[in-house]
């Protein structure tokens, strides 16, 4: 059992995860959770939900942040939520477990996608209001998303952020072009490969005069 603060323990709480009807009239999704919507996903446009701290606090969750990190690259592959349930799960599984806070349930990583994520360690900050869980993906992927060529990405974050010049902020693809396909070598190296290869012909090709004009003169 994971021993409550002593803050978490005095709050007044309407229920596990129970939105109050006086917030839920005015907060409503833009899109469905977890997908579907593929301008939000794909497109160049940003959409900050800038909302989604309130959505969580109008639904009376104890939950804190959670950013599961790839303990092999450092890259951080998801940000969620976690509660009491979902820490101890998570330990007890040595999986990434995370409290689903637009469903209202468990979120076991890769229970239905089988993108599981491996838990090696979990670390808190200072303030004790967040945590890092350190993984090993069992597979390659760790997003719901996929991308053009129908992998499930390696992290959520595979867009960059940035300025355009007239100063409005726009988002472009940062993953691999492919993944699964070899990088193609750069024009120098392909230039550098061929004089290799054609100097190392001609040196045969020399040697083999050589031992000819050898063989004549004996």
């Amino acid at each position: 059992h994971i021993p409550r603060s002593s803050s978490g323990a005095k709050r007044q709480r309407q229920g596990p995860c129970q939105i109050s009807s006086s917030v839920s009239a005015r907060i409503v999704p833009p899109w469905s959770p977890m997908g579907g919507n593929r301008e939000l996903e794909e497109g160049a446009g940003l959409q900050l939900d800038w909302t989604k701290l309130d959505k969580v606090a109008s639904k009376h969750c104890d939950v804190v942040p959670v950013v599961v990190q790839d303990s092999r690259s450092g890259a951080v592959l998801i940000c969620a939520y976690a509660n009491e349930a979902a820490l101890e799960a998570t330990f007890k599984q040595r999986v990434a477990c995370l409290w689903s806070t637009s469903r209202n349930e468990l979120w076991v990583k890769g229970a239905t996608s089988g993108d599981t994520l491996d838990l090696d360690d979990v670390f808190i900050n200072c303030e004790q209001n967040s945590l890092v869980y350190k993984v090993t993906p069992r597979r390659k992927g760790a997003c719901h998303t996929k991308d053009q060529y129908g992998n499930t990405r390696v992290s959520c974050y595979y867009r960059r952020v940035a300025p355009t010049a007239s100063g409005s902020l726009q988002l472009s693809h940062a993953e691999p072009v492919c993944p699964e396909c070899p990088v193609p070598p750069a024009p120098e190296t392909v230039n550098r490969a061929a004089l290799l290869i054609a100097f190392a012909a001609g040196s045969v090709s020399a040697a083999l005069l050589t031992a000819a004009v050898l063989r004549q003169r004996r």
